[in-house]
């Protein structure tokens, strides 16, 4: 092969190469790259009231994550006393099967009893959270809380504040109850503010009877199957012969006020045991708050 000819067949190889390239003969680029799996994040939650709304579901404000002792003893957080060590305990779990949580914070604070009113931080803890089903979840926070001085009604809540979460929404569960021995009626105050929006809030209010159902038994847990994980997502009405009345029944509030609302609530002749009335307050954008009130007849 002469030089002439070793140096036209370098040029037709060179000009092979660059139009092959071009029209896409070799491989594309990313197949050179290192493809990386998506993240896995945890999920912490506990019971929380906005996040199940948000999905359309009926919901106690009786939340049945937070607790309080006094000492070793469990007490009833409707008959609690004034100025008087106690501590709140708050259930936490894990909705992620593979990531636990390192170190979260647990934020705990208090309400006066009603919807939307000032938040008081009582304090904060961390919590090391396991994967779902495995030892450590759900796991348990602990925080001392010395009730007020004034008689009255409460709503504790507790924020979780995790490093990375997969569902920011759930993180957030309170509280808020009330307790009364009723003659006839049985009646109740609490408040609902504004202290987030600057634009006047339209408040509504909707009342029903829900409560968490018991749990199955243990030997028909298997059986229920598919249909012991059904939820309802129909709030019980107010039963009938009850009578419930708040004044007001609506309210327009402005930024940073508060007004208190009355309920009086009738039960029917004749009644004896305890019944959860849950008030839910809206606007015209959406969730406000909300209170359980138990009306209990001996």
């Amino acid at each position: 092969m002469s030089k002439l000819h070793k140096i036209i067949c370098d040029i037709l190889a060179l000009l092979k190469y660059i139009l092959g390239f071009t029209l896409g003969n070799k491989k594309p680029i990313d197949q050179h790259c290192v493809c990386l799996p998506a993240l896995k994040k945890p999920d912490p939650f506990l019971y929380s009231q906005q996040y199940l709304l948000s999905q359309g579901l009926p919901v106690t404000w009786d939340n049945p994550d937070i607790y309080i002792y006094q000492g070793n003893t469990l007490v009833d957080p409707h008959n609690l006393q004034a100025n008087t060590n106690y501590t709140v305990v708050a259930r936490i779990w894990n909705n992620s099967p593979d990531v636990p949580v390192i170190n979260m914070g647990v934020n705990f604070s208090f309400l006066s009893f009603g919807m939307g009113t000032q938040s008081n931080p009582i304090g904060s803890t961390t919590v090391d959270l396991a994967a779902k089903g495995l030892p450590g979840c759900p796991a348990f926070a602990y925080m001392p809380w010395t009730t007020p001085p004034a008689l009255g009604h409460y709503c504790l809540q507790v924020l979780l504040e995790p490093p990375d979460d997969s569902n920011w929404q759930n993180n957030l569960g309170q509280r808020n109850t009330d307790v009364t021995q009723p003659q006839s009626p049985a009646v109740f105050t609490f408040k609902v503010g504004n202290h987030v929006a600057a634009r006047p809030r339209n408040v509504s209010f909707k009342v029903d009877c829900y409560a968490i159902p018991p749990l199955p038994a243990s030997d028909t847990i298997f059986v229920a199957g598919a249909a012991s994980r059904a939820i309802s997502k129909i709030a019980p009405p107010v039963p009938a012969g009850w009578n419930v009345v708040l004044t007001p029944s609506a309210l327009q509030l402005m930024l940073g006020q508060e007004q208190e609302v009355k309920a009086e609530i009738t039960p029917p002749s004749g009644f004896k045991g305890t019944m959860p009335f849950n008030v839910t307050a809206l606007d015209d954008y959406g969730l406000v708050g909300g209170v359980t009130l138990r009306v209990e007849v001996g």
